[in-house]
């Protein structure tokens, strides 16, 4: 549900007078709201006070809110005041009387928002309900509420139903949530109340979310000592399990839940802890800069779930530096340090590839560069110093070189502001009278110190770690017992991205580019040849061989996707190497691949519209009595 209308405001012309600008520390406002929903949903009004002192030694004459909604006016001790013409994406009022330094000012604000009535089975949320104070970036403020509606309809703010008095401190938004016949569970963890709203063919995923939550609040206050929020609100999002988002302070929206099956529950789980981790980096400690969930706060976020994940045994799901991997062997300009004009004129998806991926990756390589004890020092420290306050990456890397004790320009230089990639690989093993070594060289053109694995016949294993500074090393190893493997970065902490070839490149982009055609035959043979590693490409070139009937290709092609170690694709390569077979008249290995697909661990699923048919274990099940056929 979207809560939006057109801007109806008297305006005045900007006279020469005072101007808007932010305190470099905004005074914290306190919020006292009072507002009432209709019976169906499609108004919305009320009124606030906001009280707040400037604490700067400048007068406050202007302040702007964000708000989206139809009627706006806002009063000082009974005065008016009014709206400046001419600014489109904020609301900014002229004040009767400047603030004065260290003076107090309460603005009394009333507002109207209008949109279509819901129907049974539509809700949302939105952080847009109520006018909020906005100085250009992000602020935590104090909240006091009571929201009057209907008991038909399903209301909430802060995890409860608002229409008593309701309290939510260190809030940078305030969600609300209304829906039309939607159920609701909740539990409490160590005073936190934790509330799921849901529709009754979503009840059985809500239940796993509202239990994972509990679990996962729980494990972050035990590691870091708080839970920031009072409450937490899980909603539904879109109609795909796809992940979720942060709709506002202590709200998350989880997508897909009434088609749980399509994934595994850990997966769920996962992207349960992800979504509380946002409320510790974005919602607690602020990002820097108007985008709130910018790749520091998200690759936070992401270490939050990574260790909820470990300690769980979560396994399958959450892995996003694997994105960041694709991005490197597709080429792409992976630098962090980006303006927001340089990140709207990106072509790729920059918000999966390197604000997901590669803060991922960066914060594995940066606990693995100056060690665990020190980074978990780091990542508590800034939660407690920074609580409330901004952090950008530079404050980032000043705390991490505070704890280390070492200067981290050259860690910081070429993850955040260069596409520099880690790439090493582990040539020449040998052994001679129970010493073993092997040559670790580099060939990214990123220099990191790497972990290197060395593992033996008897089952034990060694490690090194290379100098960080080396082109080349030899690494030496002690053991009675044969060599059997060396394995760089056996945990992946360091992400190593093997790039293709240039002229691996090229058959990339051509596949990509890929048309319907019978040029599909002459690039498998080239991806045959290159040896090519990436699965997103076999997939389209398996499935593009299989439209042109060229069965036996197409079989070899899905072949390589059903070896992923990615459980959904390796179900389609499956499923699809059954579905050739079948329609070349090879039944029994038809059956066995069937078979294979249905020991893939989870419930995947997938659908290809263009074909009118959903892949799932029941259409495997299918399959096994009844041969495929086009």
């Amino acid at each position: 549900m979207k809560i939006i209308g057109l801007l109806a405001f008297f305006s005045i012309p900007a006279f020469a007078g005072s101007v808007f600008w932010a305190p470099a520390n905004p005074p914290r406002a306190r919020y006292r709201i009072e507002a009432r929903v209709s019976a169906d949903a499609s108004r919305l009004d009320g009124s606030e006070t906001i009280s707040f002192t400037n604490n700067t030694s400048r007068p406050i004459g202007r302040v702007a809110f964000l708000f989206s909604g139809n009627e706006l006016r806002v009063r000082v001790r009974g005065e008016s005041a009014n709206r400046i013409a001419g600014v489109k994406h904020e609301a900014l009022f002229e004040l009767p009387r400047e603030v004065p330094p260290r003076a107090g000012v309460e603005l009394a604000v009333e507002w109207v928002i209008s949109h279509e009535a819901l129907k049974d089975g539509e809700g949302g949320a939105t952080w847009g309900w109520y006018p909020r104070l906005w100085w250009g970036f992000q602020t935590l403020d104090d909240y006091r509420l009571v929201v009057h509606a209907p008991s038909a309809l399903t209301l909430l703010v802060a995890g409860r139903r608002p229409d008593t008095m309701v309290q939510a401190p260190d809030t940078r938004a305030l969600g609300m949530f209304v829906g039309k016949g939607f159920q609701t569970a909740s539990a409490d963890v160590s005073g936190v109340l934790v509330t799921a709203a849901f529709k009754p063919k979503g009840a059985e995923c809500a239940h796993l979310l509202l239990s994972t939550a509990v679990d996962a609040i729980r494990y972050y206050k035990e590691q870091f000592g708080l839970y920031p929020h009072n409450s937490l609100t899980i909603i539904p999002g879109g109609d795909t399990p796809v992940g979720g988002y942060p709709v506002a302070t202590a709200i998350v929206a989880i997508h897909g839940q009434e088609r749980m099956k399509e994934k595994p529950d850990d997966w769920w789980r996962w992207i349960t802890a992800h979504e509380i981790g946002h409320m510790y980096w974005s919602e607690h400690v602020l990002a820097q800069g108007p985008d709130s969930l910018n790749w520091l706060m998200i690759g936070l976020g992401i270490h939050a779930d990574q260790k909820y994940r470990r300690a769980r045994g979560i396994k399958d799901a959450g892995e996003l530096w694997k994105n960041y991997v694709q991005g490197v062997q597709k080429g792409y300009d992976t630098t962090m340090d980006l303006t927001e004009q340089q990140q709207d004129a990106v072509q790729w998806d920059l918000n999966n590839i390197v604000i997901h991926g590669k803060s991922s990756a960066l914060m594995n390589a940066l606990e693995s560069a100056i060690g665990t004890k020190t980074f978990d020092a780091v990542y508590r420290r800034c939660l407690v110093e920074y609580a409330s306050k901004r952090l950008g990456w530079r404050d980032f890397q000043r705390v991490a070189e505070q704890e280390s004790g070492q200067d981290l320009d050259w860690f910081f230089e070429q993850w955040v502001r260069s596409p520099a990639y880690a790439d090493y690989k582990a040539a020449d093993q040998a052994c001679s009278n129970g010493s073993c070594t092997a040559r670790v060289e580099k060939r990214g053109t990123m220099y990191m110190p790497v972990t290197v694995a060395a593992r033996f016949e008897d089952g034990t294993e060694q490690r090194a770690v290379t100098e960080r500074l080396s082109d080349e090393e030899i690494v030496g190893f002690r053991s009675k017992s044969p060599l059997k493997a060396v394995v760089l970065e056996p945990d992946a902490a360091v992400v190593l991205a093997e790039t293709p070839s240039p002229a691996q490149h090229k058959l990339l982009d051509r596949i990509e580019a890929l048309p319907w055609s019978d040029e599909s035959l002459d690039l498998y043979q080239q991806a045959n040849a290159a040896k090519l590693t990436d699965e997103d490409a076999w997939v389209k070139l398996a499935m593009v061989l299989y439209d042109r009937q060229h069965y036996s290709e197409a079989l070899s092609a899905f072949a390589v996707v059903g070896s992923s170690g990615q459980p959904g694709l390796r179900f389609m390569g499956l499923v699809w190497q059954g579905h050739v077979l079948d329609l070349i008249g090879k039944r029994p290995q038809a059956v066995e691949k069937y078979e294979a697909a249905l020991k893939v661990a989870g419930t995947p699923q997938m659908r290809h519209d263009q074909y009118q048919i959903t892949i799932d274990r029941k259409w495997v099940e299918e399959r096994l009595k009844t041969p495929f056929t086009r």
